[in-house]
């Protein structure tokens, strides 16, 4: 009888042997399904369909489907991919945004805006739907 080295013996959890949360799918479903989507496999597939348009057209399918793949494995897309790719939603696809602040309450130091200055334009960054 062998001993089993430690690596044998250890279970790792992954995406790949974790059962999904029932809330999990029925959150996406509730807030990015689309149209006539009712299921994750549906906002999966329109997701993926989307970032592989970019591809040229004979390498689309194979790009789709391993982005599928990528989600059915873990990854999860941004809430403003899994919201708007695919769409006619016209929205940004980035979901943060970096927002420089002077050292200064209300005057522009070293190309950066003092601190009123940014706050107004994080709102605004905000109010589109981003984060700061």
């Amino acid at each position: 009888m062998s001993k089993a080295t430690h690596t044998e013996q250890k279970t790792t959890a992954d995406a790949s042997n974790l059962q999904a949360q029932e809330i999990s799918g029925e959150v996406l479903v509730e807030k990015y399904a689309k149209g006539d989507e009712a299921s994750v496999e549906a906002v999966r597939r329109r997701v993926a369909r989307a970032l592989a348009a970019i591809e040229p057209e004979d390498r689309r399918a194979h790009w789709e489907a391993k982005f599928y793949e990528a989600q059915e494995h873990g990854f999860i897309p941004a809430g403003r991919i899994n919201s708007a790719a695919g769409t006619k939603l016209q929205a940004t696809l980035i979901n943060c945004f970096v927002q420089p602040v002077g050292d200064s309450v209300t005057e522009s130091i070293d190309g950066r805006p003092g601190i009123y200055t940014a706050l107004a334009q994080a709102a605004e960054t905000m109010r589109r739907g981003g984060g700061v």
